[in-house]
């Protein structure tokens, strides 16, 4: 019996060096590494993934008539960055809410770490808001983002007041579509062109990456957004994404996680009418996913649904948060 004692001791000691641990390392900042392996005193081997610190931007204006609600956070899609919604952030702070507008993982201002995944992902999203002491906040994301958003709606629902998602379903999608053919052409330039001492300006940088994509894209909307993430760091002209771990994690990213939960709150999809990635088929996984849901086409839109058609956009969001009271 005092064997027995001793050893339920000595687990329960084991098992608050873990947590301890556990702790130490979550708070740990992570510019470079994705995870840390630790023994504990049992002998057992633990992998702590970390999120890392996001950069972002805070849009908060008073309004003299509107109770603010939580704050809105806005995560953008693949090969995009928080400087994609500053308009539309812009407009939404004027409803007195706070707007934080992020750049993911190894994009835009965001460090470079090895793992790019929607549960790291979603992790980084709620490690910001425990950073900002935020306890709930509606959640607005656009493809990459949107499922980011999802997702982190699913697994903490207690941290999420409402969601938005921006042309995007739940879907289990194949790896298609252009981006595996941007990725490998980005990389190919860089190699090629920017990693080299050249002495040429960003702008002309910028033309000449512009002439290489082409062989991948002819949509010059979609080239000049490309060629948004070639900059200058450190007097040396590169791209700001981690084009190695978005190549490496790419069929992750085109795949929304299989999950056995839902999110019960208040969603609303977003989608262009002309756009492939939410369409009626996709109905009864968003109705299992998000019971809660409204779903709305926007004539004459594609993809970039919040930048071709800003305006029918907004109305839609302040609607749904007006509605909801969010």
């Amino acid at each position: 019996m005092t064997r027995r004692i001793s050893f339920l001791k000595l687990t329960f000691k084991l098992f608050l060096t873990d947590i301890k641990y556990a702790n130490y390392f979550r708070r740990l900042e992570n510019h470079h590494i994705c995870k840390r392996t630790f023994t504990t005193g049992g002998g057992i081997e633990l992998k702590r993934f970390m999120p890392v610190e996001l950069a972002y931007s805070s849009y908060q204006e008073t309004a003299k008539e509107t109770v603010p609600g939580p704050p809105i956070i806005i995560s953008h899609g693949l090969l995009g960055s928080k400087s994609n919604w500053h308009s539309i952030s812009k407009v939404l702070s004027k409803t007195g809410r706070q707007v934080i507008a992020v750049d993911a993982r190894n994009h835009g201002e965001s460090p470079h770490v090895v793992e790019t995944n929607y549960f790291r992902m979603s992790d980084d999203i709620i490690h910001l808001m425990d950073e900002l002491d935020i306890s709930k906040a509606t959640l607005i994301g656009h493809s990459m983002g949107g499922r980011t958003s999802m997702l982190t709606a699913i697994l903490k629902p207690e941290r999420v007041a409402g969601l938005i998602v921006v042309d995007v379903s739940p879907r289990q999608s194949p790896v298609t579509g252009s981006f595996p053919a941007y990725l490998q052409q980005m990389l190919k330039i860089g190699l090629q062109i920017y990693d080299k001492d050249k002495n040429v300006s960003l702008s002309t940088a910028r033309r000449e990456a512009m002439e290489k994509l082409r062989e991948v894209e002819e949509n010059v909307t979609i080239l000049e957004f490309l060629v948004t993430n070639l900059v200058e760091r450190n007097n040396k002209i590169q791209w700001r994404v981690n084009l190695d771990s978005l190549i490496t994690f790419y069929s992750d990213l085109c795949r929304f996680p299989t999950i056995d939960k839902s999110y019960t709150g208040p969603t609303l999809f977003i989608a262009g009418d002309a756009s492939q990635h939410v369409t009626e088929s996709d109905m009864p996984v968003i109705e299992k996913l998000f019971p809660n849901c409204q779903v709305q086409f926007v004539e004459g839109a594609g993809h970039w649904v919040h930048s071709e058609k800003p305006s029918i956009f907004l109305k839609h969001v302040k609607h749904f948060l007006e509605e909801t009271l969010l």
